[in-house]
């Protein structure tokens, strides 16, 4: 399993990561403190920061398994809101 800096640095590589997937991201969000969530307009996932309560949600990457680019741009600024990243 992938360390928390290995999946950060991956997330925030320049240009933007087109492979970072579904699995990376919610094995993420669980080592930053985040419970993963479903709902929203059928096809939503979502992840809320336990301690701090904020909320990124967006529409599952689909029919691929990874993420578009404004889905990679939106968890970064998710990250750097909770903390986690510099």
């Amino acid at each position: 399993m992938p360390k928390k800096k290995e999946l950060i640095e991956k997330l925030c590589r320049k240009p933007t990561p087109k492979n970072f997937t579904k699995r990376e991201l919610d094995t993420l969000m669980g080592k930053c403190d985040c419970t993963k969530f479903s709902g929203g307009r059928g096809s939503g996932i979502g992840f809320v920061h336990n301690k701090t309560k904020r909320v990124l949600q967006f529409d599952e990457p689909h029919p691929g398994n990874e993420l578009y680019g404004y889905q990679v741009k939106k968890t970064i600024q998710f990250l750097k809101d909770i903390g986690e990243i510099k």
